[in-house]
């Protein structure tokens, strides 16, 4: 018999607000669960309405029509981020336990079980009692699997972010071709990339690629060796990343787990500049598939792009590949199917 799942979360459509790498992994995990036909899959999306003020309205219907579908599903299977785990999260859980129905809670980003500890204790124990009552819990760093297993809290996973295998191109000619795609926002690290850049030597170059910030950028901001090209489809990343060397993001954002571009950059063998932040060194190995560097240190950055030539991009490139395969898609998708017809 076909199991049933109800599957909850945001997908990514035409408006630029939808982008990300959490929903680019909800609809892969989405697409290739459906495609493997053990499971019939209703997909149910929470966010709807991306303007100001819109998510208040998808949070206050959310519920009922979560009600109007749950009946017809056996396992309810939620992928959001932390303002769902704190808001309406705890609710959908204890629906879904009225209804006796299996859950699979999946915590997206790196810095949840920091805002975990800092909550108040009556908070602390109404999210133990229901979001962490879950049947399964998926984690997206081994950093966040080791906290709350350490403070008791069974049936923890880790599901990294993920993305399907794509050739590589082994013997790639170092070029100085960088390259930033994602949001474009000061967390992201874009005024270092922006001030590095602009006091390098005139063979380097690289291209921002996201949805800007207008708070603090408009097109404007960048010139000479740095510039900005708009905002690409999901489908069309990998075409564009195929035609640069490097992946560079010296984020420190507040929520950074395992960034989709940065997976999505390993599946083509594209060596990544970063930061020690969060839980990054367990998504790159550090002169091994790419750089880590200290977070506000454009000093570092610089120096660590012009010492960059030949023989180390070569080898950074062969180890990026050889990363990649602990977050194969098809890898995380085949256990992923095993835990789902054994809830």
């Amino acid at each position: 018999m076909t199991s049933k799942i109800l599957m909850i979360g945001n997908l990514p459509d035409k408006d630029p607000r939808s982008l990300g790498g959490a929903n680019t992994l909800t609809l892969n995990l989405y697409n290739s669960l459906k495609n493997s036909h053990f499971f019939d899959i209703e997909f149910l999306q929470i966010r709807t309405r991306w303007f100001k003020f819109g998510q208040l309205f998808d949070y206050a219907l959310h519920p009922f029509k979560v009600l109007f579908k749950i009946k017809s599903n056996q396992i309810i299977s939620i992928h959001s981020t932390w303002d769902y785990h704190l808001t309406i999260g705890p609710f959908i859980v204890l629906l879904s336990k009225l209804f006796q129905k299996k859950i699979t809670y999946h915590f997206f980003g790196g810095n949840f079980h920091k805002r975990y500890m800092s909550l108040p204790f009556v908070i602390k124990v109404f999210l133990n009692n229901t979001i962490f009552k879950s049947n399964v819990l998926f984690f997206e760093t081994k950093e966040m699997v080791n906290y709350f297993e350490s403070i008791g809290f069974k049936n923890i996973y880790w599901l990294p972010n993920s993305r399907y295998k794509r050739e590589y191109e082994s013997d790639r000619i170092y070029k100085k071709r960088f390259v930033f795609i994602s949001r474009v926002t000061r967390t992201k690290g874009v005024d270092d990339i922006i001030s590095v850049f602009s006091n390098l030597p005139n063979d380097y170059s690289i291209d921002i690629y996201g949805p800007l910030d207008r708070k603090f950028y408009s097109s404007n901001n960048f010139f000479g060796n740095v510039k900005y090209k708009g905002i690409i489809k999901p489908s069309e990343v990998i075409e564009y990343l195929k035609q640069y060397d490097i992946l560079l993001m010296p984020t420190f954002h507040p929520g950074e787990g395992y960034p989709g571009i940065f997976i999505e950059a390993m599946s083509l063998g594209k060596p990544i500049i970063t930061t020690q932040w969060n839980a990054l060194q367990e998504l790159v190995d550090h002169e091994k598939s790419g750089i880590l560097i200290p977070v506000r240190s454009t000093e570092t950055l610089r120096n660590v792009i012009l010492e960059l030539d030949q023989s180390k991009y070569s080898k950074l490139v062969q180890g990026s590949s050889i990363k990649f395969k602990q977050f194969d898609l098809e890898v995380i998708v085949e256990k992923l199917i095993i835990l789902y017809l054994n809830l």
